[in-house]
């Protein structure tokens, strides 16, 4: 039987890189910054209890059957494991998982289409880089419009890599954030269970917004 760990994830302030003071003032603006804290708070406490929860899951299977695969990660060997190792040091509670268990020898897939990725990227460069208000709202709304088949491409993609490259017998775990629908075009010869760890209000609310 092939198995699968499905974690649906809230990143850390770590995993956000620039983006991460930007959000933490939008969140802070829209829920207060006690809660907001709260929130930050809750969610590192989160991603303690799913490493320990994958470990107990695991139980004693042998981790060499174990294959990972990771929201926005489209490379593996070295440049992958440098990605991993880096963002692991940075603070990434996600990445640091991931990191333990590679350690014991589990094994990196490659999760994403580096094209896809890259076109996401570039739409939302252009808002940020956008000079006047009007060419930001153009390129929001442009941004908005393609957006949907962009997620949905992703989708198909990493769940197509997910039914190649998972096998009989082995265990697959997969990070993904709430916005991807990826279960539903799995192989059905795939069991899954999903870990959903993030329980705060806001998180709850994060995850409910697609």
């Amino acid at each position: 039987m092939k198995k699968l760990l499905y974690i649906p994830i809230i990143h850390n302030k770590a995993d956000l890189g620039s983006l991460g003071s930007q959000l933490s003032l939008e969140g802070e603006g829209k829920y207060g910054v006690s809660r907001w804290q709260n929130h930050l708070e809750q969610v590192d406490k989160s991603w303690d209890e799913i490493e320990v929860e994958i470990l107990k899951l695991l139980k004693k299977k042998s981790f060499d059957r174990i294959k990972i695969y990771q929201d926005g990660l489209p490379v593996v060997g070295e440049i992958g494991l440098k990605i991993v190792k880096d963002a692991a040091e940075k603070g990434s509670k996600n990445f640091a998982i991931i990191e333990r268990l590679l350690t014991r020898g589990a094994k990196l897939e490659i999760a994403e289409n580096k094209e896809f990725l890259l076109e996401e990227y570039y739409l939302l460069s252009d808002i940020g880089k956008a000079e006047t208000p009007e060419k930001q709202l153009e390129s929001y709304l442009k941004y908005q419009k393609m957006s949907p088949e962009l997620l949905n491409n992703r989708d198909l993609y990493i769940a197509a890599q997910i039914n190649r490259s998972l096998n009989k017998g082995e265990i697959g775990i997969a990070f993904f954030g709430a916005a991807h629908s990826i279960l539903a075009k799995l192989n059905k010869d795939i069991k899954t269970t999903v870990v959903q760890m993030f329980k705060d209000d806001i998180s709850l609310k994060l995850m409910n917004t697609k």
